[in-house]
């Protein structure tokens, strides 16, 4: 009595141990298995190796997203400045008064861009003003996985990528390589 007692809470930790590494493994196989038109393949997914997830907090993905706008503001004043002093060099090369208004008009016009876009900051959701920056929007795990593609006469291919998951860790988002 007591060893079958014993068997069966081994088994059952065993069970709840696995439990999350399974529901992650269930939402990478099935994202990897369906293409962009919700068409299920099966390619013998097998996990070889996964990571631990990581959290990615409402923190983090503010830093992301400030990272991303200032990061596109700065290129766009880049060209912005560039092309302005272009047309500043070709006005003064150019004899035409006609061409010297048409010049100083794209200066003009880019100048305006150039102050406008230099005011502006980055738009946070409505959702992200109120929440802790601790609240757990999404996972990230890395996850080395073996297929066989009935495309190339079933091939094992060995692949190893990050994958973002929902918070609660049972529907994948997307995948990207892994960086090293």
């Amino acid at each position: 009595m007591n060893r079958n007692l014993v068997i069966m809470a081994v088994a059952l930790s065993l069970l709840t141990s696995c439990g999350e590494q399974s529901k992650y493994e269930k939402a990478i196989a099935d994202f990897v298995q369906t293409d962009k038109k919700g068409t299920w393949t099966d390619l013998q997914f097998k996990v070889i190796e996964m990571g631990d997830p990581t959290d990615i907090t409402v923190k983090d993905s503010v830093a992301l997203l400030t990272e991303k706008f200032d990061s596109e503001k700065s290129k766009r004043l880049a060209t912005l400045n560039e092309s302005i002093a272009r047309h500043k060099v070709a006005m003064e090369k150019e004899h035409l008064n006609t061409m010297k208004k048409i010049y100083q008009n794209l200066i003009d016009k880019n100048q305006a861009l150039v102050d406008s876009l230099a005011k502006t900051s980055v738009k946070l959701p409505d959702a992200y003003k109120n929440a802790a920056e601790t609240t757990v929007l999404a996972k990230e795990i890395t996850c080395k996985f073996s297929i066989a593609n009935p495309m190339l006469n079933n091939a094992k291919q060995e692949i190893t990528e990050n994958f973002i998951l929902n918070a609660a860790g049972d529907k994948c988002y997307r995948r990207h390589s892994k960086r090293k």
